[in-house]
This record gives structure tokens, sequence and C-alpha cells, in this order.
């Protein structure tokens, strides 16, 4: 009986948040959310456990925060000791100091000088202001599709917003065609050698790039659907930026900290940019972003003047514990190792489901940063609103959440995800796609 009465008001619990969230909330409500229509309260390794007491195998992850997974022990402790010390300051803290320290070993070579922020849109934000003042020119690059936040400045990247943009006026981004790689799967990604030629051909022939001077990119596109590039794209546009004096910057604030099985996908690319942004899993489910580059950049931009780039939350020492918990994790000997056998039994999975469904098409990624499309059978054209609904409620209701309330889908489970459950989920999948 007094089971049966905690269930009870846990769902109550759980209808009575929805109601009070959709009543109050502001801009707009999460559209996976709403898709969803479930209550989060529990987490605990891969999975998520809704408010009625069901596990959910999570393979959105807060879209690549929860990297570590939740509840993660090693991360707990961290936090927990640390939230019975202090929580933030201004001053020095050895918390501080340990984590830049670390950070600085792992980042690409000669990014020596970070700066800590909270999110991800708010570092992109500081690395553009950063190229601005370091070259003296407002321009701004960016690749079609690309997503780098929903700041005043940022989210016109990618060539998004465009009602936005007719009223707002702001001109800084021009944007170019992302060279997607189309004929390779993430578990043979890495035989992949073509080049994105024509696109030099065409930026050298546009006439509205005379005041840009720096390049945005995503290594490999995440909100577009987790789609990477043609191998050889991102070492030609490092020596495309050096031919014509722009900084580069890598919005690494989905490849970063192991989600490519790497470290960084600067790593797996062989590629140096100018300046770093990291986010998302720096802090596994803590809010905590950077902006690295070397120490003559952030004096070329005037940035290293005290107080330069200060926030109320950046750097303070709940986030550096969490950060230093991901670090000591992600640094494990065997911990990438793991990620990449997991993301090849995933990916070797949904190539196989692919030739099976006829609802799949174009199965791709790098490491546990997987995608596909989802296809009306009849037309071959991306699946509507309605298809899509139909599809994520199956994979819901066989306990499995992933990013397919829109045709691009995209799996960015936890890197500790068990190949055990990698093939669950896949399981899952087959049972609702074919």
């Amino acid at each position: 009986m007094i089971a049966e009465q905690e269930m009870m008001r846990s769902r109550y619990a759980g209808s009575m948040s929805i109601d009070l969230i959709r009543r109050h909330a502001g801009g707009g409500l999460r559209r996976i959310a709403e898709s969803a229509d479930i209550t989060i309260v529990d987490g605990l390794g891969a999975h998520l456990i809704d408010a009625q007491g069901r596990m959910y195998l999570d393979l959105v992850t807060g879209y690549g925060v929860a990297a570590l997974g939740h509840r993660h022990p090693r991360w707990v402790t961290a936090v927990t000791e640390q939230a019975q010390g202090i929580s933030t300051s201004p001053f020095h803290n050895p918390q501080l100091a340990t984590y830049l320290s670390q950070l600085s070993g792992i980042v690409p070579e000669g990014l020596t000088h970070t700066a800590l922020f909270s999110g991800g849109a708010e570092a992109v934000e500081v690395a553009v202001r950063l190229a601005q003042l370091a070259t003296g020119r407002s321009g701004i690059l960016s690749f079609g599709s690309a997503f780098h936040g929903k700041t005043a400045g940022a989210r016109f990247a990618g060539g998004a917003h465009e009602i936005e943009r007719s009223r707002v006026g702001l001109e800084w981004f021009r944007c170019a065609e992302f060279p997607a790689c189309t004929s390779h799967q993430a578990h043979n990604y890495a035989m992949c050698d073509e080049s994105a030629t024509l696109l030099w051909d065409d930026i050298v022939r546009r006439e509205d790039l005379a005041d840009i001077g720096v390049v945005i990119v995503e290594p490999v596109l995440g909100t577009a659907g987790n789609i990477p590039p043609r191998r050889r794209f991102l070492s030609e546009l490092r020596a495309f930026c050096d031919s014509r004096g722009w900084l580069l910057i890598f919005d690494e604030s989905l490849t970063g900290f192991g989600r490519t099985g790497y470290g960084f996908a600067s790593q797996l690319f062989d590629v140096v940019p100018d300046i770093l942004v990291m986010g998302k899993a720096m802090g596994a489910g803590f809010p905590l972003s950077g902006v690295a580059a070397s120490r003559e950049l952030w004096a070329a931009g005037l940035l290293d003047r005290a107080s330069a780039t200060s926030t109320s939350y950046g750097g303070n020492p709940l986030a550096c514990a969490a950060g230093i918990a991901v670090l000591d994790v992600l640094m494990e000997p065997s911990f990438l190792e793991h990620t990449r056998r997991t993301a090849r039994v995933l990916s070797e999975g949904l190539v196989k489901l692919a030739t099976e469904s006829p609802y799949v098409r174009w199965p791709r990624g790098v490491g546990l940063m997987l995608g596909f499309d989802l296809v009306d059978p009849d037309s071959g054209d991306l699946a509507d609103g309605a298809l899509c609904t139909r599809i994520f409620e199956g994979c819901r209701e066989g306990g499995l959440l992933i990013a397919a309330d829109v045709p691009r889908v995209r799996l960015n489970p936890p890197l500790t995800l068990t190949e055990q459950e990698a093939q669950q989920a896949l399981a899952v999948l087959g049972e609702v796609l074919i």
C-alpha cells in the first residue's frame, strides 16, 4: 500500500510539473520535452527515470552534456565535496588553479591560456570578440546549418534566423556551404580522403568577403544532424585561413571532451585552430564552458587586461570541481578506447538498420556523435512532423529516448555507454523502424 501511495504521489508530482512549466515558462518550450511529455525525476548511468518509475536509455544526454551519464560516482563526489566548501568566489582558489593547469595539458598545442564561462553561446561570443579585436576586422565566415548559440551575434551564424536578421540588420556573418561527407559511415570515416576543392573555388570568386578576418566552424555539425565533413576539409580550411591572414575558430562545444573518440576533434583531424571554444561535456552537467587561445592572441585582442572577460560564474570552484572530475575520467587509460569500441557497435548497427528499414537513410557520424535521416518511404523525402512524432513515441514506449522528433536524427549517448546498452538501443530502433 505504501509503495502504491508513493507511486501515485510521484505521478501527481510529474503531472503537476508539466502543468506548471507550460503555465509559466517563457521563450518557447523545448520541442523534445513537449514531444516526450514525461517528467524526468532521476537518472542512473545511461538511463533516465520518469515520475512513474520507468527507465529510459538516454541517447540524448542533454544534447551531449551528460557525457559521463547520470550520477557518475566520481563526478558526484567531486561536486558534493566542493559544495560543502565554497561554491563561488572572485578570488584565486586552488580549484581554479588545478583545473586550468590540467586543461592546458589536453587542449591543442599552443592554446595555452583559457578563459572560463558558463554556457557555450557565451564562450562563442568571447571567441568572436577576441578574433574581431585581434584582426581589426568584423566580418566572420561561418558554414551552412552550423549552430553556435542564440545570443545577439552568434545566432546569425550558419545563415539562421532570416526574419530576425532582416529586422536587426546584423551583417557580421557570411555563410558558405558546409562540405558534408556523404559516402562514409562512422565506422569507416577514417578512410575518407575527400577534398572540399569546389568550396574554395566558390569562396575565391565571392565579392562579399573583403571584411572577413575570422572563420568559425563546427568540426562536425551537431544540431544539423551530427554531420561530419569531407575528411580533408578542415586541414584545407587551416591552410586557406593562413594564406589570407584569417583566424580560425573551432567551436568544439559538442565535439570536445571525448565525443569523437578523441579528446578534441582537432586531434582527429590533426588541425590546430587559433581559438578553441569548449562547452557541453566540459562540466558533464554543471554549466561550464571556455575559450582557449595563445597568450599572444589574448594580448593582441586586448583581452588580457584585468577583468576584460570576467563573468559572475566563470571559473567558480564548483564548476572547476566538476571539470576536474571530467578530465580525471577522460584521461583514464582505456576510456577513449572504450568509447571508440562502443561507437563502432552503434555505427555498424545503424548501417545494418539503413539496409533493412524503409525509414532510415544516410547513417553517419564520428565516434559517439552519430545520426541518420528519417524519410517518408513513399516519397523519399525527409519525414514530416507527424511521422517523426510517431517514431519518437515508438522509441519512447520501447524505453529509448533519442532526438528523433525531427527528421535529422542525432544520437549522443553517454561516453560511458556499454556495448550491451548499445545493442539494446539498436534492438528498440529495429522494432520501431523495421
